[in-house]
């Protein structure tokens, strides 16, 4: 048994600390709001998921000293934009002990990975990336799964794949963190244009092609950032790329079908009523396109459309070029 962390009690939070607590490991919850830690120690389910059922010996408090006391694992599962915020919030706590990075996002004021805001923030040398095709909807109801860990440490990386192991879940390690994060971060990106393209009735070829291209756009702005190639045509790249544009659990992909309507940012927000990663991600994809002169007709594309009003049909151009 091991004393699992787990800094967020949204969706994915949940499902993370459900399937931790099914092999008998002693997880805590944090949850930013009291009614969402009530409903999972009271009711044994979160919030953002119907018909959800936690293990109950799950525990969510909102105090961050209960939640990581004696923890030797802390996972980070809030949104992307408070994950500096965070981690100050729990560096006094964290030291030494073993960061598991499942936020999937860049830091938007600075273009920086999570990996060297946490690192920046909190006192350890164990920091590794959860990533990959892994929707907490399915998950949460065992649905047989298969993601990626990655740290600079072999030993961390064995741990983290017999924390997951079971017959339903397995995970797969490597050592390139950049890569993990960045295909994490940007298939929200591409996620988007697929909603786009999904609202407009556009072909089932026209979709493959986004896939392609995207994920041509995603690597070609990691590999300038020092990732492998070669990760992302794994499953924190490509496999976490093709289930989100192509689920209907995807939330960046249903404001992509949003967007297509021509509906604003706030309604957007307010109907799919979670963090929409992939909007925020889309700056700093831009950002990092202009910074390092990389051919991206879709990402720049979706600035357009989303940050300049332009025609959602524009996407369809971009992709053909």
């Amino acid at each position: 048994m091991k004393n699992i962390a787990i800094i967020g009690s949204g969706s994915f939070g949940c499902a993370l600390a459900n399937h931790l607590a099914n092999k008998n490991n002693n997880v805590k919850v944090w949850s930013f709001k009291k009614e969402e830690s009530d409903i999972i120690n009271k009711e044994h389910r979160c919030m953002f998921l119907n018909n959800s059922h936690l293990n109950e010996s799950i525990k969510c408090y909102t105090s961050y000293e209960e939640t990581i006391k004696d923890a030797e694992y802390i996972f980070l599962v809030t949104p992307s934009k408070v994950i500096r915020e965070t981690c100050k919030n729990i560096k006094d706590y964290a030291v030494n002990k073993k960061i598991i990075i499942a936020s999937k996002g860049l830091e938007e004021e600075t273009n920086k990975l999570l990996s060297d805001v946490v690192k920046e923030e909190i006192n350890t040398k164990f920091i590794g990336i959860l990533s990959g095709p892994s929707h907490a909807e399915e998950l949460i109801n065992e649905m047989p799964t298969n993601v990626t860990f990655a740290s600079k440490d072999e030993q961390f990386n064995n741990e983290i794949k017999e924390l997951f192991d079971a017959e339903n879940f397995s995970v797969t390690v490597e050592n390139d963190m950049i890569g993990a994060e960045i295909g994490g971060a940007l298939k929200n990106v591409i996620a988007l244009a697929s909603g786009i393209l999904l609202g407009l009735n556009a072909s089932s070829n026209l979709q493959a092609a986004l896939i392609t291209k995207g994920l041509n756009e995603i690597a070609n702005i990691g590999v300038k950032i020092g990732a492998n190639e070669q990760t992302f045509y794994g499953l924190s790249g490509l496999g976490d790329l093709i289930v989100t544009c192509n689920s209907n659990n995807s939330r960046n992909t249903r404001a992509g079908k949003l967007i297509s309507e021509e509906k604003n940012l706030e309604e957007i927000k307010q109907e799919i009523g979670m963090v929409i990663e992939g909007l925020d991600n889309l700056i700093v994809a831009y950002n990092l396109k202009n910074k390092y002169d990389v051919f991206s007709p879709i990402i720049e594309c979706l600035y357009c459309i989303i940050y300049k009003n332009q025609n959602p049909k524009s996407i369809i151009s971009a992709i053909l070029q």
